[in-house]
């Protein structure tokens, strides 16, 4: 994706929010209209790597080493659903441990993973054995070098959540504890020896000056905020100010998510806090609500929190997914609310985005396809007072192979 249709997207998403224009949204200038609070509705995203991979028939040796075929059948089954943009976020977490030499389990039907009873750092002192890997040589760094090429935009693993991959979570925590010298010489070998060459190699080879880092370890409760403060944001602020001195801005992305299981330990207060951190690793006041189970949450306290964010420049914008669990065990008239009581709370005002979390590769097409129709139904502004005054149509379901939308060789 050039320069140029980026340059498109952000000239047609201002002048959309400004009324200049009125015409059609499309993919990224949607994007820019909803970040500037003026789109026609929210953009609808999705994570869906495996179930892409599954949808499009693609081997799992071939969609996780092959990028150009990575990114057919997110594109594919993007179109398939009417997605607004592929999120290429598949493996994330894989590609500079496997690099390191980690123990990888591969999957006939799903992404690589570590193998976390062999870790690559059993004990402090393997770490003294590592050594930077080649962006361009080593694993699977080429296929993620050309598929950030492609987007125009880069994807590292966020050091918590690579220090994770590197030691096992129950060790670092460990080691957070009782040995943080070595937590803080394993987190700059990261930084200085792992992302500082990737990056300089995504700048020369992909050309990205953005580049993301998920961070789905450093979820709560796994961390609380005050281990956040503690041990994820200082170095993600280290690795901002060094990938900018090579000219790419960093954002580390979902650091705190809440992911709180048990309802009755739900807390508004430890939510407010979570988001803070969050807020600060990415380097910009957004709520991501990814993974946890937001359907049964109050939504209202993200979004007074949003509210109170950004000042006189309006709400901080919000992206809440629907949980993966719900979408594949539906109903789908469940899924369908849940999205409504979405766009009622929190995308009133404008800066929202539906995503659809880390769809699993067995989830039905018809529960994709309904959570897209209501983000579209219900999120069109001006949004009405009252939604349950809305009869949510649910659209035909066609098989992926005899869809009009995905090219012939798919069908």
């Amino acid at each position: 994706m050039g320069k140029m249709q980026y340059a498109k997207y952000i000239t047609k998403g201002m002048a959309y929010s400004t009324r200049l224009y009125r015409g059609d949204l499309d993919k990224g200038s949607r994007l820019v209209a909803t970040m500037l609070g003026k789109p026609d509705r929210p953009p609808v995203l999705a994570q869906m790597h495996d179930h892409a991979m599954y949808m499009a028939g693609v081997p799992a040796k071939e969609f996780y080493w092959n990028a150009q075929a990575h990114l057919k059948a997110l594109r594919d089954v993007s179109a398939y659903y009417g997605l607004d943009i592929p999120v290429v976020v598949g493996d994330v977490y894989n590609i500079e441990v496997e690099a390191l030499g980690a123990k990888m389990i591969y999957g006939e039907n799903s992404m690589p993973t570590v193998d976390f009873t062999q870790p690559l750092i059993k004990e402090p002192k393997d770490l003294l054995k590592l050594k930077s890997p080649n962006p361009l040589r080593d694993g699977r760094m080429p296929y993620a070098l050309e598929l950030a090429r492609e987007q125009g935009v880069g994807l590292i693993c966020a050091p918590f959540s690579l220090a994770v991959a590197m030691r096992t979570y129950p060790r670092l925590i460990r080691d957070m504890k009782r040995d943080p010298k070595f937590v803080d010489d394993l987190f700059n070998f990261i930084i200085n020896e792992v992302h500082i060459p990737y990056l300089k190699a995504m700048r020369k080879e992909s050309g990205v000056r953005v580049v993301g880092g998920p961070d789905a370890w450093s979820a709560f409760p796994n961390m609380t905020p005050e281990m956040g403060e503690q041990w994820v944001l200082p170095y993600t602020k280290k690795l901002h100010r060094a990938a900018v001195r090579i000219g790419i801005h960093t954002m580390i992305l979902a650091s705190l998510d809440y992911c709180e299981e048990r309802p009755e330990h739900f807390d508004n207060d430890m939510i407010k806090k979570c988001l803070d951190v969050e807020a600060k690793g990415g380097g910009f006041p957004l709520a991501i609500l990814l993974m946890g189970r937001w359907q049964d949450i109050d939504l209202r306290v993200v979004r007074d929190w949003s509210d109170h964010q950004m000042g006189f420049l309006g709400p901080a914008p919000i992206t809440a997914a629907v949980n993966a669990r719900l979408l594949h065990d539906g109903p789908i008239d469940e899924i369908v609310n849940v999205v409504k009581r979405y766009v009622d709370v929190l995308g009133r005002k404008g800066r929202f985005i539906g995503f659809l979390a880390n769809i699993s590769a067995d989830t039905p097409p018809e529960h994709v396809h309904a959570a897209v129709a209501a983000f579209h139904q219900y999120g069109e502004y001006p949004i009405a007072a009252n939604l349950d005054n809305l009869r949510f149509e649910m659209p035909k379901v066609v098989p992926f192979d005899k869809a009009e939308n995905v090219p012939v060789q798919n069908r």
